[in-house]
């Protein structure tokens, strides 16, 4: 009767009944599950996004990981470095603004919003003068907000533009920069500059395509860095660079810096499997492909990938069994998932034991599930696989 059963999956059978006593008859068990239970749901969509971005994000740079440089490949590059740089130079030549800091030398100053950041820190620690006594800050709307509580009272100096101070009010100190919306693609085009002007010399000297560098770098990187670190990253300085950056107007949510977090990690394994599946497609396929007049695109869509997938489905599942047990990781971002809302019942009742039991099982329950649905994935690859 239970011939070719996993001896493993026998004992978990005999310990199912026990399990169903447990969160049917155990007043603390049937809690702890009831709280968690909505957390389930958080924890498998994050797990899907995370997947199928990653999935996206591997494919696309195991494709540049093979990505042959041609003939015309650097110089091709070297003008499009050319332009960044151009276009890097003329945003930075743009007219600057005029601010002054007016009011008291002490005390706490207005400053606008969106206002660079190093002008607030050097307004703090007393950098716009000698001997100037540091001072607290405090963001406003608009010049006319600044001013207003200035009048008011209720702050001792502000830092303007040159052109609001009113008439007669001196002046302790004047800057000069590039607006926002002129800094913003200056720095990042010259950025982006750099970094192509890097891949380009490193592929004049090795023979490879830069694109191909830049993804060996990427995977490299990446698979070196803990998974726990990419999270704590992704979820709070780059979330809080992201909002400055737009003003507010784009700041990411809990569930999308969790999805980008895990996706952006798990992609460069995947783009490794991607990549070996890729390799184990034999020539003869690819010449065959040629031979019967099918271009680079049409030979990838119909001739590698189809059997590159195949070849790649047991390691994917694995990575999405890996990525399901590593979305415990996003509790950190206050994402309510099953480790947090586990944790949340402990802090909660200060029951230990059933809290992360339920959460335990929970994460045994759902692996166990993905792993079936994976060995289904298998079996039906393994009958479309022609008979040779």
């Amino acid at each position: 009767m239970f011939k070719g059963i996993r001896p493993s999956y026998l004992i978990l059978l005999a310990a199912l009944p026990f399990v169903i006593y447990l969160f049917w008859g155990v007043d603390d068990y049937r809690a702890a599950l009831a709280f968690i239970a909505p957390g389930i749901w958080t924890t498998v969509l994050v797990t899907v996004l995370a997947y199928v971005l990653a999935a996206i994000l591997g494919l696309a740079i195991a494709g540049l990981l093979l990505v042959r440089i041609g003939d015309n490949t650097l110089r091709n590059l070297f003008v499009l470095w050319l332009v960044l740089v151009a276009a890097s130079v003329w945003f930075f030549t743009r007219q600057q603004d005029e601010y002054a800091l007016i009011g008291e030398a002490e005390g706490l100053v207005a400053i606008i919003s969106g206002t660079p950041s190093r002008y607030g820190d050097l307004l703090q620690a007393g950098g716009w003068q000698e001997d100037a006594p540091t001072r607290s800050v405090r963001a406003v709307v608009d010049a006319d907000a600044a001013i207003q509580r200035l009048e008011d009272g209720i702050v001792t100096g502000a830092f303007v533009p040159r052109s609001a101070v009113p008439a007669g009010v001196p002046i302790l100190w004047e800057a000069r920069f590039l607006p926002r919306s002129e800094s913003l693609p200056a720095t990042l085009l010259s950025v982006l500059a750099a970094i192509l002007g890097a891949l380009m010399f490193a592929g004049w000297q090795s023979g490879k395509h830069p694109f191909a560098i830049f993804a060996e770098l990427y995977v490299d990187m990446i698979r070196g860095i803990p998974m726990l670190v990419i999270v704590l990253y992704i979820g709070f300085p780059v979330q809080g660079a992201v909002r400055e950056l737009t003003g507010g107007l784009i700041e990411p949510d809990r569930i999308t810096r969790g999805v980008i977090a895990i996706a952006l990690g798990y992609a460069a394994y995947m783009a490794e499997i991607f990549r070996a599946g890729i390799q184990a497609v034999a020539p003869g396929q690819l010449e065959a492909a040629r031979s019967l007049g099918l271009n680079g695109m049409q030979t990838a869509r119909f001739v590698v990938l189809p059997q590159a997938l195949k070849i790649v489905i047991p390691p994917l599942g694995n990575e999405f069994i890996a990525m399901l047990k590593d979305t415990s990781l996003l509790s950190l971002l206050s994402l309510r998932e099953v480790t947090q809302r586990s944790r949340e019942y402990t802090a909660r009742t200060f029951e230990y034991f059933p809290g992360y039991n339920t959460a335990a099982i929970v994460y045994i329950g759902l692996t166990l599930a993905a792993s079936s649905a994976l060995k289904f994935v298998e079996r039906r690859s393994d009958r479309s696989r022609p008979v040779t």
